[in-house]
C-alpha cells in the first residue's frame, strides 16, 4: 500500500450562510494547505459544525466560493467531492463486518477485488485491527469502532479528511490515546485534515494550526503556541485556557494603572477610555509579603497535581487573582489559605485589550 496520500490545498473566501434572517457564518477567509491539520474550535452553536458540512458540500453556503486543489467545488454535489468523514456516532454498518465496513467505500466506485484486498488489509494493518476483522461493529470497543470509521475515511485516498468531533463520545483515557495515534497517522499519510472539536486539550495537542470560532466569525487563526501566548481578543484569551482579567485604564502607549497600581506592558495600549489586563495563572509571580508589585492574601488552593491553584484576594480589589504555583514553591513560601504574599506581573505576560 501506498504509505502517502496528496493532500489537497483548500481555500474559503467570503463564505456566509444564513437560516432565515440568522447569520450562522460570516465571511469565513480561510487557507487550508496540503498536509496540513486544523482544528475547528469554539463552544457549541459558534458554527465551526455548520462550515464542516458546507466544505463536505452536506449544506450549501447562503455565498462565498470553496476551492480544492485546482477546482471549484463551491457547488459540487458531495458524491464528487475529494474528501473522507469520520462522524462523532461513526455510522458504521452494524450488519457488516470490519472488512466489509472498511471495503464498501471502494466497492462503489468499482476497485477490483484483488486490489480491494490488499488495501483493506494495509488499513487493518495500520490501524491495528488486524486480529478483529471478521468482527461486527457491536462487538469492538468504541475506541476500536472509531478506528474502523478512520480506516474506511482513508480507504479510498481521499485529499481531504473531515473529523467531526471524532473523540468526543469515548472515555478520558481511550480519547487521549487515539489523538496520538490519528495524529500519527495523518502525518503519516500527508492528508490534508480538518477536525471539528469544543476541547481545547484535543485541539492544542493535535492541530498545526487552530481557528478559534466564535458567533460565526473567526476569532483568531494561529499555531497552538500563537493562539495560547498571543491571544487576538478577549474571547480568545477567556476561552483558550484559564485567564485572569483586570480592569485598568491607560496612562501612556506602555503603561496601565489597575486600582492604585501602575503596570507596564509590552505591546502598544489600545486607544479605549477602559482596558482589560490579561494574564495567565502561570505567569503571576507570587512572591513574600513587601518583594512584588501588590500585597493579597490567599483565599483558596486547589491541588491539581503538577501545580496548585491559589486564588489570592489582592488589597482594594473586588476579583480574586488566579495563581498557578507548583508544590514546591508552595512550600517554600509557607501558603495556605489566610497568608500574606505579594504578587509581580511581569510585562512580558500581561495582555492589554479594549474592555
Amino acid at each position: 500500500m501506498n504509505q502517502t496520500i496528496q493532500g489537497s490545498r483548500l481555500a474559503l473566501r467570503d463564505v456566509e450562510k444564513h437560516f432565515g434572517h440568522f447569520c450562522a457564518l460570516k465571511q469565513i477567509d480561510l487557507t487550508v494547505e496540503p498536509g496540513e491539520l486544523v482544528c475547528f474550535l469554539g463552544p457549541s452553536g459558534c458554527g465551526k459544525t455548520t462550515l464542516l458540512r458546507i466544505i463536505a458540500g452536506l449544506e450549501q453556503q447562503s455565498a462565498g466560493t470553496l476551492q480544492q486543489g485546482e477546482s471549484d467545488i463551491s457547488h459540487t454535489p458531495p458524491r464528487e467531492r475529494d474528501f473522507g468523514i469520520v462522524f462523532q456516532s461513526y455510522a458504521l454498518f452494524p450488519n457488516m463486518t470490519v472488512i466489509d465496513n472498511i471495503a464498501y467505500g471502494l466497492r462503489s466506485i468499482g476497485m477490483p477485488r484483488q486490489a480491494i484486498r490488499e488495501r483493506v488489509d494495509a488499513l487493518l494493518n495500520m490501524v491495528g485491527l488486524v486480529d478483529h476483522a471478521r468482527k461486527y461493529p457491536a462487538q469492538l470497543s468504541g475506541g476500536q469502532q472509531q478506528r474502523v470509521a478512520l480506516a474506511r475515511a482513508l480507504a479510498p485516498s481521499p485529499g481531504l479528511l473531515l473529523l467531526d468531533e471524532p473523540l468526543s463520545a469515548l472515555d478520558a483515557q481511550v480519547r487521549q490515546h487515539l489523538r496520538g495515534e490519528i495524529r500519527q497517522l495523518q502525518k503519516q499519510l500527508g492528508v490534508t485534515t480538518i477536525m471539528v472539536t469544543h476541547d481545547q486539550e484535543e485541539a492544542l495537542s493535535m492541530a498545526d494550526r487552530v481557528v478559534v470560532m466564535n458567533n460565526g466569525v473567526i476569532e483568531q487563526v494561529g499555531t497552538p503556541l500563537e493562539i495560547y501566548q498571543q491571544p487576538a481578543s478577549t474571547f480568545v484569551a477567556a476561552f483558550i485556557g484559564a485567564m485572569n482579567f483586570l480592569d485598568g485604564a491607560a496612562l501612556d502607549t506602555h503603561r496601565v494603572r489597575v486600582g492604585n497600581h501602575d503596570f507596564s506592558v509590552q505591546a502598544p495600549v489600545a486607544e479605549a477610555d477602559r482596558l482589560c489586563l490579561a494574564i495567565r495563572p502561570e505567569d503571576v509571580h507570587l512572591l513574600p509579603v513587601g518583594q512584588g508589585d501588590w500585597n493579597g492574601r490567599v483565599v483558596a488552593m486547589d491541588y491539581l497535581g503538577a501545580f496548585i491553584r491559589t486564588r489570592v484576594q489582592l488589597e482594594g480589589l473586588e476579583p480574586t487573582l488566579l495563581v498557578d504555583v507548583d508544590p514546591r514553591s508552595a512550600r517554600q513560601l509557607g501558603l495556605v489559605p489566610g497568608a500574606e504574599v505579594c504578587i509581580s506581573l511581569p510585562a512580558e505576560a500581561l495582555h492589554c485589550f479594549a474592555a
